[in-house]
């Protein structure tokens, strides 16, 4: 399974293009981190499936020591090649997030957006178990999934599963952590759903095999995204919890 994922994710991302990938899901997630890091400057933060690496790249602007790690190769190369062109340092590590390759309580905040949900069962709980052992008992761990709630997004995915155009495999939306939670050791601090405009993205599904439609109504979305970016903060396409580890008392 986990070998299936590496082989699809690598051709994800051998696909992506830095410009391209700076999209409204990007700063949709920007802005997470935004918030829920204020004070970056820094902090230690891991991103675990780290994918572009170009949100880690914006933290590491704002001066936190980043580390990335990633199950693919390829992406693990887009984030180094993202980084080179940047400027930037960041420590960039080819890993699973079901066995990370750090240290216990390593980390000020772990955090990932778009990877819980490809997991299921124990395996979404070990993911979770493992974000919460590399990071510090005061720490944080941020997770953003698709959201069960986003109707928008949900549509289209149906849509898209039906036609087999869904590039990431298996997918499935997260409504609430709460339910989660007790399996964990962790405390959940806070959770909310955010990213309204970012599930537009998804009705590009709509337009498969109509030439420049596609193309043509993600653009517009990004149009759409820049220009009434504020309500990119109502409920949407991302579920967002943040976590804290629960230590023996």
């Amino acid at each position: 399974m986990e070998e299936t994922k590496h082989e699809r994710w690598d051709d994800i991302w051998k696909a992506k293009r830095a410009g391209l990938a700076r999209d409204v899901i990007y700063r949709t997630v920007v802005g997470i981190l935004a918030r829920e890091v204020p004070n970056a400057r820094a902090k230690r933060i891991l991103e675990v499936g780290s994918g572009t690496g170009l949100v880690s790249l914006a933290l590491a602007k704002r001066g936190a020591s980043v580390a990335l790690c990633d199950i693919s190769p390829e992406a693990v190369k887009f984030s180094q090649a993202a980084f080179a062109r940047a400027g930037a340092q960041g420590e960039m590590v080819q890993g699973s997030i079901l066995g990370l390759p750090f240290e216990a309580d390593a980390f000020d905040v772990t955090w990932n957006a778009g990877v819980v949900e490809h997991f299921a069962g124990e395996e979404q709980l070990r993911a979770l178990r493992e974000m919460l052992r590399v990071t510090k008992p005061d720490g944080r761990v941020i997770v953003a999934v698709p959201w069960a709630g986003a109707k928008i997004y949900l549509r289209a995915k149906r849509l898209a599963d039906r036609r087999g155009a869904w590039q990431p495999g298996y997918e499935a939306p997260i409504l609430s952590f709460k339910d989660i939670a007790p399996q964990l050791p962790a405390d959940i601090l806070s959770e909310y759903a955010t990213g309204y405009l970012a599930q537009l993205h998804f009705l590009k599904y709509y337009f498969a095999g109509i030439p420049g439609a596609r193309l043509a109504w993600v653009g517009l979305v990004e149009a759409l995204s820049l220009v009434l970016a504020p309500l990119n903060r109502l409920p949407g396409y991302l579920l967002v919890a943040v976590m804290q580890k629960r230590t023996a008392r």
